[in-house]
């Protein structure tokens, strides 16, 4: 039986914070099959910018 693709989402308004966080993330899942990665940048206004990123596995 094939096992269930899964997600992570990855958020944060600092992009070396959401960098590290991706990283990480990805280490924590080096037992797994990565994929795809998607990322998105959203702005809000002026001063707000959100980065995230959907990591599906296996």
């Amino acid at each position: 039986m094939a096992q269930a693709t899964q997600v992570v989402t990855i958020q944060n308004n600092d992009i070396v914070q959401f960098e590290n966080d991706i990283n990480k993330a990805l280490l924590d899942l080096s037992d797994y099959l990565i994929i795809d990665i998607k990322y998105n940048t959203l702005y809000i206004g002026e001063q707000t910018v959100i980065h995230s990123a959907l990591i599906i596995y296996k």
